[in-house]
Parts: C-alpha cells; structure tokens; sequence
C-alpha cells in the first residue's frame, strides 16, 4: 500500500473503556465466528486499533497541528508562541486544574484499552506465526509509545488488565501505576515489539507507514533521555546508526519536509497523508492572512517562533529558509520584527513563521489541507541525541559526538567545531541544546530537551519575563495536571499531580 489508511470500524471495539475503568460504552456485540477471522480481519482490527490514535488528521489525532502533543509540547517551551490569546496557560505555563488545556489531551489514554483487547484477540486467532508476531509487535510498539507520551505529559496512568477490560460493566478503579511500573511498562513493550519487527522499511514496500524496529527503538531512546539513564541512551544511539536502519541525513534541510521528497532516508517514522485518506493543516495554522501567494489557501496566522528565541540563529543558518521572519503583504505592507514588534496588531508582534512544511512552494495544500506526511521522527533527532548522550555518559567530548554535532551543522551552512571551541563538556552541551532547539523547531523535542537539562523552569520564567507576562511556573509543572473528572472519579485512589 503507497500509505496506511486509517478505518476505524465499529465492529473493531466491543466497548470503549475509560482510563479510570469507571464507565464504559457497549458499541456492538461480536459474533467470534464472524470477525475476526481472516488475515484482512486481522489486518483492520490492528490498523484500526494500534494506528487510529498516533493520526494526524484535521483535528483527529494525537499528532493533529491544533492540539496535538508534539505542538503543545512545544508551545510550552521557551520558544513557543501564539498570535491568538487564551492559549496563555500553555504558552506560559500557567496551568491550573480543569482550564480544558489538559483534558484534551487525556482522551488519548482511552486507546490503551483497546490495544490490550486487540491483543488478546489477535492472540486467540488462527493466523500464521509470522503474521501474528508482526501484528503483535506493532500493537506491543503502539502501547508503548502511547504509553510514553502520556507518562512524558502526566506522569504515570491508569492501565487496565486484560480481565478489567472483559468486564467492563463491573464498577473498578484503576489507580494510577507508580513510577517504577510505568516505566517498566514502556521499557517491555517497546523492547517486545523491536525484537520482533523490521529495521524499517523502504519507501517503495507496501507496508511503508507501519510501525518497525527503528520507531520503537528511537522512542525507547527518549525514554532514556529523559529518564538520564545515559548508557542506555548512549548504546539506543549507537544501534540507530548502524546501516541496517538505513537511516541517512539528507543533503538539503528543506527538502527534509516537501511533498516530493516524502519516504526520505532523514525520517524515522510519519504520518503517512495522501488526499482523500487524512490530511493535516499546517499552513493555516501558521501562514499570516495576508501572504502572498497563497490566495486560495486558509491562514490563520497562529504558531510562532518567539523572536528572543529567533534572534539566536546565526547569519547564514540555511534552516532559516524554512522560517518566514520579513515578507511583504498583498497590500504592500513590510512584515518584520522590526516593523511588527511595535504593536500587537501587528502580524508578527509575536514572532517569526515556522512555515516548515512545503515553504514557499504550497502545492501539496489545498484551503486549509496538506497531503505532505507529517514526520514525528528522524534521524538528524535521534544522532543529536546519542552525541548527548555520549557526552552525559562519558564526561568527555568524544570524536563521534563532536562528529554528529558538526554534521548537522555542516548540513546548515554552518561553521564545524573544533574540540578547542568548547571550554568543557558542559559548554558542549549548552551548545548542543541550542543547536537541537534550532534543528528541531516545531517537531515536539523543545520541552523535553530542557527538561532533561534541568533548565526548564528557568527557561520559561525567562520566557515570561520577554513577554511581559506573569508566571506560576515552578518545577512540578514540568508535568500538566489531571483532569478533575479523572480525580473525581477516583474517589480517592487517583491523586493529582504534585503542585496543583
């Protein structure tokens, strides 16, 4: 298949079961000897269930471009900014229980409950080995990172067993697992499913799009990240170079993120998008109403870049070219931070376009509905991290980790480093942090990078602080708070987030 369709049948789930096991949805009843029985049963109940959460669909989707988790993440980042006001609580961390900010994104956890039931139905399925591994693996890879994202924004969830969701009629609190076992959890399944699926796969193989070994281990690689376990992480690095993956950077950055250069060897794993299957709406969210050239498209002029965040690129940075900070109007009006920074009606009053996808060249949008895949990994990602983690781990500035640094910003037009340019490691990694947050703008890494370099708290209240706005930010809302419903329902064995 050229990309993976997403069907989300009603037959797919017996019962929709909440996080906290306290109320449930009959859908349908399944008749075992009807579905599912065959290979393409098999084949829907797993794409329907493994694969319908990790979407980017309009506004469907953990990795939707309104709400999803890699942009919010990075909206409460010290970048981070929004032309339209309310989006206050993310963007400076202004949490407070039941705002709405953070129940939306606490719908994802529903869809654990229906990959365990997959589970064990695929278990209990006449299907070759082979196949049944793979679709095992792949649903195992979708707990697992699912699992990951939500402990990455909330900490440890609920997770409900296999007997809890058969009997869904029967009232039972889940409690929240401890930190150790949610960790443990993330570390099993996604060790499981790598075992057992392929490095990758290429961009002309029918199941392009489906989960492999690469994406599980590059998950299990932030897990490590952020957990410090910097020997794990350093090694999760190493295994991602080797050629087996196939992983490459590619030559030229833009290209990384146009139409006709999807499939590349730079990504990890996207969402595969194509017209008429799911499309994702990038460009209305960023492009400012009146920039031309794109007369037939939508703009909302929202995501932006924080100049104080902007002003730290260096002269001739080619990544530049994927950021839209000065342009004329249709109107002939001049569009820059100078010009813009003087008033908050103005266009760019709060900061810089990370236009990004198809920049400048908008064929794959139509209105407000971009067909480009959406990339949620890659490899300029996962070697930035492994020279971290070398670095964390060994204390010293290794020749690979120097190699992989200077790679990326060859690949940007930049001057190499030499080792005599750092004055320490620590040097090196302020560096380094600094290079990821100019890399990776936008693709959801900013939050967790200084969370993991304990700069995070400081690093918002600088935030605030350009901004004129006030701050309540301290180390506990590193994570968001639960909802109040899940607390409510509870009663007493779901405790809040530490701070809130």
């Amino acid at each position: 298949m050229k990309k993976i369709k997403i069907c989300i049948l009603l037959v797919i789930s017996l019962f929709e079961l909440t996080s906290c096991a306290l109320e449930s949805e009959v859908y349908d009843s399944i008749n075992g000897s009807i579905f599912p029985t065959t290979e393409s049963d098999a084949e829907a109940l797993v794409t329907g269930n493994a694969y319908s959460v990790f979407m980017n669909n309009g506004y469907d989707g953990m990795f939707n471009v309104a709400t999803g988790v890699l942009i919010v993440s990075d909206l409460m980042s010290d970048y981070g900014e929004c032309t339209w006001r309310g989006w206050e609580p993310i963007l400076y961390n202004r949490w407070t229980v039941g705002n709405g900010y953070n129940d939306n994104h606490w719908r994802w956890a529903k869809y654990m409950g229906k990959m365990t039931m997959t589970i064990d139905r695929i278990e209990n399925m006449d299907l070759s080995e082979e196949l049944k591994t793979r679709y095992l693996a792949e649903l195992h890879c979708a707990r697992g990172w699912l699992a990951f994202c939500m402990w990455d924004l909330y900490g440890p969830i609920p997770i409900a067993d296999i007997e809890t969701l058969k009997n869904p009629l029967e009232e039972k609190i889940i409690p929240r697992l401890s930190e150790e076992e949610m960790q443990n959890f993330i570390v099993t399944e996604l060790t499981e499913a790598a075992s057992n699926l392929p490095y990758s796969y290429a961009k002309d193989n029918e199941n392009y799009g489906r989960f492999t070994k690469g994406l599980c281990n590059m998950v299990l690689l932030k897990f490590y990240m952020q957990t410090k376990q910097w020997a794990k992480a350093e090694a999760l690095g190493k295994e991602l170079t080797k050629s087996e993956y196939g992983y490459k950077l590619e030559p030229d950055y833009t290209s990384i993120f146009k139409l006709a250069n999807e499939k590349n060897t730079e990504t990890i794993w996207a969402v595969n998008c194509l017209r008429g299957t799911q499309v994702h709406k990038w460009h209305p969210h960023v492009l400012p109403n009146d920039f031309p050239g794109t007369e037939t498209l939508t703009k909302w002029n929202g995501w932006k870049i924080s100049w104080d965040f902007f002003d730290t690129f260096e002269p001739g940075d080619k990544r530049l070219e994927t950021i839209i900070y000065s342009y004329t109007g249709v109107d002939g009006t001049v569009h820059s931070e100078e010009n813009d920074k003087v008033s908050s009606d103005k266009l760019l009053y709060y900061g810089a376009i990370p236009c990004k996808y198809d920049c400048y060249d908008f064929s794959g949008t139509l209105g407000e509905d971009s067909e480009t895949d959406y990339i949620i990994y890659r490899y300029a990602d996962a070697v930035t991290l492994y020279a971290e983690a070398m670095v964390r781990n060994q204390n010293i500035i290794t020749d690979e980790a120097l190699y992989w640094f200077n790679a990326i910003r060859k690949r940007a037009g930049l001057s190499e480093y030499k080792k005599s340019d750092f004055t320490d490691t620590r040097d090196f990694l302020d560096k380094l942090l600094l290079e990821r947050g100019h890399e990776l703008f936008f693709e959801g890494c900013r939050r967790q990078d200084l969370i993991r370099d304990d700069s995070y708290v400081e690093a918002i209240k600088h935030k605030c602080q350009v901004a004129g706005q006030t701050t309540l930010v301290n180390e506990n809302y590193e994570r968001i708070p639960l909802p109040q419903s899940v607390i409510n329902e509870g009663k007493g064995q779901i405790e809040q987030n530490p701070g809130y």
